[in-house]
């Protein structure tokens, strides 16, 4: 069984806390832009998030990609 990718202290501090960030400020402004309620924002990141699914179409084409980089 593979173990379950873990990111470093560096990239939890950084990359991924930026991201992160830049996430919550963009929805926060997309909110306030559309007045939408909180139900909206969550439904919309279940739709984000199903798409990096391992079981998603979207997944299994980054797979691919990766174990064949020439396509």
């Amino acid at each position: 069984m593979r173990e379950k990718w873990k990111p470093t202290e560096d990239q939890n501090i950084g990359v991924i806390s930026r991201v992160s960030e830049f996430f919550i400020d963009e929805l926060n402004e997309l909110q306030e832009e559309l007045n939408c309620p909180d139900e909206f924002i969550y439904d919309l990141m279940e739709a984000i998030r199903n798409r990096w699914s391992p079981d998603s179409c979207h997944a299994q084409a980054r797979k691919f990609k990766r174990g064949n980089p020439h396509f």
